[in-house]
C-alpha cells in the first residue's frame, strides 16, 4: 500500500510532492472541507423542502410556487464551493461558505415572524394568508429554521483553523468598493421589498414591520458590509475571491425572490429595495472576478493609469467646477410656478450654498501640489455633499412639476449637472488613491485601536444623522432612509455610505490619509447639520429634530478622531 502525497508522512518522498501538488496547504483537512459542502448544500434542500411540506398549521400555501426558485437559490453557494474544491482550490472554497454562514442569524430572524405571527410576513413565495386566524409552526418551519443552522455551521467548520498563505496583498481598492457595494446591499434589506394593497401581503420596511423582520433585516444589513469587507480584505486572493462570490449569491438569494413575486403577482408593484440589491450583487461578483486575476491585473492596470499628479490635478479641476456650478444652482430659480403657487424648491436649495463652497475649496486647494495628496481622501468623502443637498431641492422641482404643471429652471439643470461633475471628481479621486498606494508598503496594515474606537462611534452617530430628521414641525414627515423614501433619501444614502466608508476604513488608514477621511466626514455630517438654521423657516413651529443633535455629535467626535490618527505613530507590525 503506497502512501497518498496529500497526507501526511514522514519520509521524504511524500513530502515533497505534497509541496508541489498542494498550492495551499494552509486549510486544514480536506475532510473537514468536505463535510462543510455536504452540511451546506443540506441546509439548502432543507430550506427548499421546508416550503414544500407547508410552514404553518393549519397549512396555507404560497402564492405561486416558489419553493424550487428557493432551492436554486440556496443551493448556489455550496455548488460554488464544490466546484472551487474539485478545481484544487480549497481556500477559495471554504470562504464562499462565509457569506451564507453570515446571512444565516438574520435570515432566521426574518423566518421567525411565520412561527410568531404568519400572516404578518411579507413573502408570497413562501406563504399568503387569506385570514387573520392564528397559525402554529409546522414541520416545514422546522426544517426552514434547521436549514439556516446547518448553513452557519457549515460556514464555521469550512473556515475552522483556516489560515491565509499572506501570498498577497491587501487591495486597499478592492476593500473599498466591497465596502460601498456591502454598504448598499445592507441599506436594500431594509428597504421595502415590494408595495401591495392586498392586506394580507403587508409591504413595509425593516423599521416598521414587525418586531421579528426588524431584527432579521437589520442583522442583514450589518453582515452584508461587515462580510463583504472582512473577505475583501483578506491577504490571500483566492479566500477574498471565494468570499466575494459567496457574499453576492447570498444576496441574490434575498433579493430575487420579491422581483419574483413582482413578475408574478398583479397584487404586488415594483420597489426599489430588491433591485439595489441586485446591483450590490453585480458589483460583489465583479471585484470577486478581479480579486481570482490576482496581481497581475494589477501590473496591467499600473501601466494603462495616467501619472498621479495629472490624476490629482483633473480631480481637483472637476470638484472645483462641481462647486462652483451648484453655488450657480443655489443662487438661481429652480422651478417656475404657475400664478399664484409657491416655489417648493426655495429652501432646499439653499443647502445647496454650503455643499458647493465646500467642494470648491477643496477643489481650489487640489489644484495647488503642495496640498492635493492632503485633499485627496477629504474629497473622496465631501463629494457625496453635492448629492445629499440637490436631491432634496430636485425632490421639490419633480413635485412641482408633476402635481402643478410647473417648468424646470436653470437651477434644476445646474443642480443637476454638479451631482454628475461631482461623481466625477470622487472617481477620479479614488484611482489616484490607487496610483499613491502603488508606492506605498500596504503588507503590514493594521487595525489601530485609538482610531477604531472612536470611528465606529462616529458610525452610529453618522447613521442617526442621515436616519433621522435633523428638523421637525407639525404634520410634517422627514423623507428618510428608511421611511418616506424618495428623491431626497438618496442623497442621504450616499452620505450615509460615504461616511461609513470613511469611519470603516480609517482605523486601517496612514496617520495623514486617516485624518483626511475623518475630515471630509466631519464637513459632510456638518453640512446636514445646517439644513436645520437653512431650512427652519419654511415651516410653522419648526424644532430641531433627533438628527440634529446626533450629527453634531457625530462632527466633534469625527474631529476629535482626526486628531487623534494625526497624532498617533503608524503601526508597525
Amino acid at each position: 500500500m503506497t502512501a497518498r502525497p496529500d497526507l501526511p508522512s514522514g519520509s521524504s518522498a511524500s513530502a515533497a510532492p505534497a509541496k508541489a501538488t498542494d498550492p495551499q496547504p494552509t486549510l486544514g483537512t480536506s475532510a473537514r472541507l468536505r463535510a462543510a459542502i455536504v452540511l451546506a448544500a443540506l441546509g439548502a434542500v432543507l430550506t427548499g423542502a421546508g416550503p414544500l411540506l407547508g410552514l404553518t398549521s393549519p397549512a396555507v400555501p404560497a402564492a405561486y410556487p416558489g419553493w424550487p426558485l428557493l432551492l436554486v437559490l440556496a443551493l448556489l453557494a455550496p455548488v460554488a464551493a464544490a466546484l472551487f474544491a474539485r478545481a484544487g482550490k480549497p481556500l477559495a472554497a471554504a470562504a464562499v461558505l462565509v457569506g451564507p454562514a453570515a446571512f444565516a442569524p438574520g435570515r432566521l430572524g426574518q423566518d421567525v415572524q411565520f412561527a410568531v405571527e404568519a400572516g404578518m410576513a411579507a413573502r408570497p413565495e413562501l406563504l399568503r394568508a387569506s385570514s387573520l386566524i392564528n397559525f402554529a409552526p409546522a414541520v416545514g418551519w422546522w426544517l426552514l429554521a434547521a436549514g439556516h443552522v446547518l448553513v452557519l455551521v457549515a460556514g464555521i467548520l469550512a473556515t475552522w483553523g483556516t489560515r491565509e498563505s499572506g501570498a498577497g496583498t491587501q487591495r486597499q481598492g478592492l476593500l473599498t468598493s466591497a465596502l460601498c457595494a456591502g454598504v448598499l446591499g445592507g441599506v436594500a434589506v431594509l428597504m421595502a421589498p415590494f408595495s401591495s394593497d392586498d392586506p394580507y401581503l403587508p409591504a413595509e420596511t425593516a423599521l416598521d414591520g414587525p418586531l421579528p423582520v426588524l431584527i432579521g433585516s437589520a442583522l442583514l444589513a450589518v453582515a452584508v458590509p461587515c462580510a463583504a469587507g472582512l473577505l475583501a480584505g483578506s491577504t490571500d486572493l483566492e479566500f477574498a475571491r471565494g468570499g466575494l462570490l459567496g457574499v453576492a449569491l447570498s444576496l441574490v438569494a434575498v433579493v430575487v425572490p420579491p422581483l419574483v413575486s413582482v413578475l408574478v403577482l398583479d397584487e404586488v408593484i415594483f420597489a426599489w429595495g430588491p433591485l439595489l440589491g441586485l446591483l450590490a450583487a453585480a458589483v460583489l461578483l465583479v471585484l470577486a472576478a478581479r480579486a481570482g486575476r490576482g496581481e497581475q491585473a494589477e501590473d496591467v492596470g499600473e501601466l494603462r493609469l495616467p501619472a498621479l499628479t495629472r490624476l490629482l490635478t483633473l480631480a481637483g479641476a472637476f470638484a472645483l467646477l462641481a462647486g462652483a456650478v451648484a453655488v450657480l444652482a443655489a443662487l438661481t430659480p429652480h422651478v417656475s410656478m404657475p400664478y399664484g403657487l409657491r416655489d417648493p424648491s426655495e429652501y432646499p436649495a439653499r443647502m445647496l450654498l454650503p455643499a458647493g463652497i465646500l467642494l470648491a475649496l477643496v477643489g481650489a486647494g487640489m489644484l495647488l501640489p503642495k496640498f492635493a495628496l492632503l485633499l485627496r481622501p477629504v474629497l473622496t468623502v465631501l463629494w457625496a455633499a453635492v448629492p445629499l443637498a440637490a436631491a432634496g431641492s430636485l425632490d421639490a422641482v419633480f413635485t412641482a412639476v408633476q402635481a402643478a404643471g410647473a417648468g424646470a429652471g436653470l437651477g434644476a439643470w445646474a443642480a443637476g449637472a454638479s451631482v454628475l461633475l461631482a461623481a466625477i471628481a470622487a472617481v477620479l479621486a479614488v484611482i489616484a488613491g490607487a496610483v499613491e498606494r502603488d508606492d506605498v508598503d500596504l503588507t503590514e496594515m493594521a487595525m489601530r485601536r485609538l482610531v477604531l474606537i472612536p470611528s465606529l462611534v462616529a458610525l452610529v452617530l453618522g447613521a442617526g444623522a442621515f436616519s433621522l430628521p435633523v428638523l421637525t414641525a407639525p404634520g410634517y414627515s422627514a423623507p428618510g432612509v428608511f421611511t418616506d423614501f424618495g428623491t431626497t433619501s438618496w442623497g442621504l444614502v450616499l452620505a450615509l455610505a460615504a461616511v461609513v466608508g470613511a469611519t470603516a476604513l480609517a482605523p486601517m488608514c496612514r496617520p495623514g490619509q486617516a485624518a483626511a477621511l475623518l475630515c471630509g466626514a466631519a464637513l459632510l455630517v456638518g453640512v446636514r447639520a445646517l439644513e436645520f438654521p437653512l431650512t427652519a423657516e419654511r415651516l410653522p413651529g419648526t424644532a430641531p429634530g433627533l438628527g440634529l443633535w446626533f450629527g453634531l455629535g457625530c462632527v466633534v467626535v469625527l474631529l476629535g478622531t482626526a486628531l487623534a490618527a494625526r497624532t498617533t505613530a503608524e503601526p508597525t507590525n
